[in-house]
């Protein structure tokens, strides 16, 4: 008897956890803090200069933190968070945590395909600019083997496409 409270007590505590990780009402939560961390100081950050551009960066990254920690259970607003995060950090000039910071988005929310897409397309992008092509090219050649079927819409094919014309450019 002791053995079936204890394991109906185990069941109720998954079914818990269940409930909240699905639970619509974070999910909106989620999305409010996302839109407003975006509207208030993200989106704004791009037309600022100065000291009022670093504040509102400042802002957004602590923004998306929060929403990291706070949601963690919410993986397609955490997926966006990390990788707008990423964005924050390229604004900032730090190249290698953004690139970090994309990476995550595949590592920890791989089943978010359109961020995961959109992030390592970032960081591949954001390296071969900096002229750092072998690093970009991991990135490229990612994309490729993980969104390369025919099944896939229009905007992906671009982006695999244009990943593969990066790998095969010569680079000194």
């Amino acid at each position: 008897m002791l053995r079936l409270v204890v394991i109906l007590a185990f069941v109720s505590i998954l079914m818990g956890c269940a409930t909240a990780r699905y639970s619509p009402k974070r999910a909106a939560a989620a999305k409010v803090s996302f839109d407003r961390v975006t509207k208030e100081f993200h989106l704004p950050s791009a037309e600022a200069t100065g000291t009022r551009k670093t504040e509102l960066l400042t802002q957004s990254a602590r923004g998306y933190e929060d929403l990291l920690r706070q949601f963690s259970d919410q993986h397609n607003w955490c997926a966006q968070a990390l990788r707008s995060l990423g964005n924050v950090r390229v604004e900032q000039g730090k190249l290698d945590e953004a690139v970090r910071l994309y990476t995550r988005v595949g590592e920890k929310y791989p089943r978010e395909e359109w961020e995961v897409l959109q992030a390592w397309k970032s960081a591949g992008d954001l390296l071969w600019q900096a002229k750092r092509p072998a690093e970009a090219k991991k990135f490229y050649a990612q994309i490729v083997k993980r969104f390369d079927a025919p099944e896939m819409p229009p905007i992906v094919k671009i982006v695999v496409n244009t990943s593969k014309k990066r790998l095969a450019e010569q680079v000194d």
